[in-house]
């Protein structure tokens, strides 16, 4: 089941950003994502999956933005087929919200959010990385690909990125699969991350701007 939803002045790359933060929650695991920029403009997809609150009801959601379409199409699978409508209907309207509130952003906190939900979708690259994959290396990289974009936007972010620093260290200099027993606190880390990210993308994103 699917939607179109218009992306108003946004570019496609912005809008993509946007949608993808409004259904990137806590609770989310990230299973795929692909961004191309061409001469022929931007392609985005993403799909996430999550349980529906006070349901065991899972929920597959999938972005696709194509800058030949002012829209974001979103579609859903899953869960009772009953209550996908209403599923549908509640995530595109709080995309629609989330795009315009993007939409009113000034210049300079709209780059700063823009390039944070970058960062949060690396967490979200790590996280899966952790779940699929748990190799020392390869989510140390991810990890650090995701802390040097932090630092390049810096201001509130800067808590963070100490922070990260703090648990790459010892990750850097080992190699093969990461011991079970060390999961959780890595995995319990990425989210305490996405969650800071996120509170400061809040607040770029509704604040007013005093200047």
């Amino acid at each position: 089941m699917s939607t179109e939803i218009p992306i108003g002045e946004l570019s496609p790359s912005l809008a993509f950003g946007a949608a993808y933060f409004c259904i990137s929650s806590i609770g989310t695991r990230l299973n795929h994502i692909a961004e191309t920029y061409t001469g022929e403009g931007f392609f985005g997809t993403a799909t996430v999956s999550f349980r529906m609150p006070n349901t065991d009801q899972r929920l597959e959601a999938t972005l696709l933005v194509d800058s030949k379409e002012p829209v974001v199409n979103l579609e859903i699978s899953g869960a009772d087929e009953e209550k996908l409508p209403g599923y549908l209907n509640e995530i595109s309207q709080r995309i629609t919200e989330t795009i315009e509130r993007f939409s009113i952003v000034p210049g300079v906190k709209l780059s700063h959010a823009s390039k944070a939900v970058v960062v949060e979708r690396k967490i979200d690259e790590a996280l899966h990385q952790l779940l699929t994959d748990p190799d020392y290396q390869k989510v140390y990289v991810k990890v650090a690909d995701a802390r040097e974009r932090l630092i390049r936007i810096g201001g509130d972010f800067q808590p963070a990125t100490l922070e990260m620093g703090a648990i790459l260290e010892p990750l850097a200099g080992k190699s093969g699969p990461i011991p079970s027993e060390e999961h959780e606190e890595l995995a319990l880390n990425l989210l305490r991350w996405k969650k800071e990210i996120k509170k400061v993308i809040n607040q770029l994103t509704t604040e007013t701007d005093e200047e």
